[in-house]
């Protein structure tokens, strides 16, 4: 059972970073020695930066590459110029930056570029750690150290626009992709022309425009000098509501409709080379939740539908944080958000956001552990002619305009863990589990105007088997409980299992066809509440410039 309230949320982080930097080192507290021997390819990782950028196209599939070696570590400072506090992160975080020994390559590794490796950890773009990285490229031929860590992640496109606009040599890049799908409802066509459940393609028997999607950044550098970044994306097409934040163009745009604009990141940020060799970066602004398996952006996920575990936790976050960079395997984040899904329109009240993100020595184990506590009700009910509501908000039509009592007093609490782990060189496999709970709201359970407790949980399972270097199988199945109704609107248990495919005949083209198969346990909320199943077939097409 989930704390009942937002107290005890930043001591528990602190606890789990202190056994994951643990588990970062051998039972004696000592990392394993270094060999003299080199080591052999290992499977695609990821370098940590800040840079917001989401996962390069082929995100779950394996590159040949080697650790940097001593000499391209980053430059010692000097020693005038070290604190204190820096120097007692040092010691440790660069024993656990240590080359490993010479083994066998383990399964999950690589041993060619494109060649049957597994996916690398996966988390959700933006997550301190992994997510916001991409596949590290080995070094041209002739380069002194291949395989070298980049101090600027790649961008997750083939850079087209960039190169067109004569962009190449400038640190600003501008990328992004189009996305446009279909989905066929099996059961025929509801006359509310919606899916149930899910999402972002819920409207039944049409086209959609999901994302036309435009990206203008400058990452950060992880190197050893103070920098600046900056990162700007501008959402078009039918997915504008599926990342809105709510009182950022409300009524600008008729819902279900492909015309409609979204910003889902803006925010500023630094890095400073202090507190540990890799540094600390903080940003500032809007920007996407920190963890989760998939992302909002089509191109950080792998199949076009999401769970219902995504589609009612937040997308979302405005306010600011900072990622400590332990060392290469461990990053802790700290901050402080309005809400979730909130613009800072109106003076919301400020919460906690914090997380822990880990991999394995031999990199087979990746884990992201994170979440928020924030006044996530509304300081006032809607308007009835309010659209567009935020999860676990009444309707216009509860209690319009009347101060909310509650607002002040309930912490909305959201946690969240997700495990990767690369069972072969094609299998990997990911676990999440995500809760939210409010321990004081009205609107909801069987009497909506007294005060009552209400939460929901879900649990996701994904196989991703990599076929040939172009196509990827995806198997997704899932449990969602919504007792109170608070997320769906409609209290029950509800399952979903997803079959897909990840077919790219070239690096800028993803072809995604999936079978999606929902169902729930006590009511029939599937087309327009006549059913208790839903099966939809449907397919995608990603340009990538």
């Amino acid at each position: 059972m989930p704390p009942r309230d937002g107290r005890g949320f930043g001591r528990a982080l602190l606890s789990g970073a202190a056994l994951l930097l643990v588990l970062s080192t051998d039972g004696s507290g000592r990392d394993d020695p270094p060999s003299a021997g080199p080591r052999p390819p290992a499977a695609t990782r990821r370098v940590p930066s800040s840079s917001g950028a989401s996962d390069a196209p082929g995100w779950w599939e394996a590159a040949d590459e080697s650790r940097p070696s001593p000499t391209n570590r980053v430059p010692e400072r000097d020693p005038a110029r070290r604190s204190r506090i820096r120097d007692l992160f040092v010691g440790r975080a660069r024993r656990a930056q240590q080359p490993l020994s010479s083994s066998p390559i383990p399964a999950g590794s690589a041993s060619s570029v494109g060649g049957g490796g597994a996916p690398p950890q996966i988390s959700q773009a933006g997550t301190p750690g992994a997510p916001e990285t991409t596949v590290v490229q080995p070094a041209p031929a002739g380069a002194q150290a291949p395989g070298v860590v980049p101090t600027v992640p790649a961008a997750p496109t083939p850079l087209t626009l960039n190169r067109a606009l004569g962009l190449a040599d400038s640190p600003t890049r501008v990328y992004g992709w189009l996305d446009n799908s279909f989905t066929g409802n099996a059961n025929g066509m509801p006359r509310s022309r919606e899916n149930f459940g899910v999402y972002p393609n819920h409207l039944a028997n049409q086209w959609m425009g999901n994302q036309y999607y435009l990206t203008i950044e400058n990452p950060l550098n992880a190197t050893d000098t103070v920098n600046f970044g900056f990162r700007f994306d501008m959402l078009f097409g039918n997915d504008w509501e599926f990342t809105k934040d709510y009182g950022l163009f409300d009524h600008a745009f008729a819902n279900n409709h492909f015309a409609g604009l979204d910003l889902p990141q803006i925010y500023g940020e630094v890095h400073l080379p202090i507190l540990t060799p890799l540094g600390l970066d903080i940003r500032a602004g809007r920007f996407y939740s920190l963890t989760g398996f998939e992302s909002p952006q089509a191109i950080a996920r792998p199949l076009l539908s999401v769970p219902y575990s995504m589609n009612f936790t937040p997308f979302t976050f405005f306010g600011g944080y900072a990622n400590l960079h332990v060392h290469r395997r461990l990053n802790l984040f700290s901050g402080t958000v309005d809400g979730f899904d909130r613009w800072p329109n109106e003076p919301y009240k400020w919460g906690y956001m914090g997380g822990i993100t880990w991999t394995s020595r031999n990199e087979k184990l990746n884990i992201v552990i994170g979440g928020a506590s924030a006044y996530d009700q509304l300081p006032i009910f809607p308007p009835p002619s309010a659209t567009d509501l935020p999860v676990g908000v009444p309707g216009p039509g509860f209690l319009p305009r009347r101060p909310n009592p509650f607002y002040n007093k309930s912490m909305r609490g959201y946690l969240v863990a997700v495990a990767t782990y690369k069972w072969t060189s094609r299998l990997t496999q990911a676990v999440e589990t995500d809760d939210v709970w409010d321990p004081q709201i009205l609107g909801f359970g069987g009497h909506p105007y007294r005060p009552t407790e209400a939460s929901y949980h879900g649990f996701v399972n994904w196989f991703l088997y990599q076929i040939t270097p172009r196509l990827t199988a995806v198997w997704r199945s899932e449990i969602f409980w919504d007792p109170y109704g608070l997320a769906t609107g409609n209290a029950d248990n509800y399952h979903e299992i997803t079959l897909g495919l990840v077919y790219k005949p070239r690096e800028d083209i993803w072809i995604r066809p999936e079978a999606r198969y929902d169902w729930s346990q006590f009511t029939h909320p599937y087309n327009d509440g006549t059913r208790y199943s839903q099966l939809t077939l449907a397919f995608d097409v990603i340009f990538l410039f």
